[in-house]
């Protein structure tokens, strides 16, 4: 994807479309409309390209970052439309899967179905040396296995488990929380003794702003007129890396930074950068991509 858009006139343009689109969120008929709509799965160009974005990837970091699966529970946050990471990691050996997400998917529908026998169906091709469990079956997932799923519809703030988990995740969900002190908190609610949280946070842009050459643009905005894209929709917190340490450590955990990346630093105006940015410590501001592995102290 060319990333290459500059100039006030389109940040100016783009701007005004995305104040609109919350506008249009704001209206109770459109907003129905649109989540039933998917929210993340969109249209790929292959199955391949489907099924590493949101079945496999986040299967690949767990298996990466907390070893093997097998006999643990995972409670994940916000896996999409669908749950097919769900499926992956249950065929990856998990023997308990939850998920928590304010606005579930239709997670029972002929779409997700069909995505679920992609899943079995190029499994052993993905991953040649984890055999599909026997008792697992795409074709009548997840009415099948019912008993061993949990699945939440509910804000984070409040939602609760009827078990403890062995890991807690999420992939590209934590910079859309808006409150990250009550995502950091729901780990002492939701992880027994020694389990751990792994959690990917994308810091960098999203939507329109993506395709700016200078990946800060999206931080030149004073949270009022940020908030004016995006009260009523998903857009990022815009929290940095050093917030999200500081709300792991109010929330008595202990954090690994697995590993961080960057934007590159002579592609930014930073003088244009929000007040609120510019104050902030410029390695934190940085920082573009971060995993981290969290446990209870």
């Amino acid at each position: 994807m060319l990333r290459n858009r500059t100039g006030q006139l389109n940040i100016a343009k783009d701007l005004t479309v995305q104040i609109a689109k919350n506008l249009l969120m704001g209206s109770a008929a459109f907003r129905r409309w649109r989540l039933k709509r998917p929210k993340t799965a969109t249209a790929y160009s292959s199955t391949d390209d489907f099924l590493r974005n949101y079945a496999f990837g986040s299967l690949d970091l767990i298996l990466q970052y907390s070893g093997d699966l097998s006999g643990k529970s995972v409670c994940e946050i916000g896996p999409g439309d669908y749950l097919t990471s769900g499926l992956s990691i249950l065929a990856g050996g998990a023997d308990h899967y939850c998920a928590i997400d304010r606005f579930q998917g239709d997670y029972f529908g002929e779409a997700a179905r069909q995505w679920y026998k992609e899943i079995e169906r190029n499994w052993s091709r993905f991953y040649p040396k984890i055999s599909w469990p026997e008792w697992l079956s795409a074709e009548g997932f997840p009415n099948n296995v019912l008993h061993r799923l949990e699945l939440i519809g509910e804000p984070l703030e409040s939602a609760g488990t009827s078990r403890k988990y062995d890991l807690l995740c999420s992939f590209q969900v934590g910079e859309h929380i808006t409150d990250i002190d009550a995502f950091a908190g729901v780990h002492q609610r939701v992880l027994h003794d020694g389990g751990i949280g792994l959690h990917r946070v994308d810091f960098g842009p999203h939507d329109c702003w993506f395709y700016y050459r200078d990946p800060g643009v999206f931080l030149r905005f004073s949270d009022t007129v940020w908030n004016l894209t995006g009260s009523n929709r998903g857009i990022p917190n815009r929290k940095r890396h050093h917030e999200f340490l500081v709300a792991f450590e109010r929330a008595g955990l202990n954090v690994d930074v697995l590993f961080v990346d960057h934007f590159d630093r002579s592609l930014m105006d930073l003088d244009k950068l929000d007040r609120r940015f510019l104050e902030m410590p410029l390695e934190s501001v940085l920082i573009g991509t971060a995993i981290y592995r969290v446990s209870r102290k």
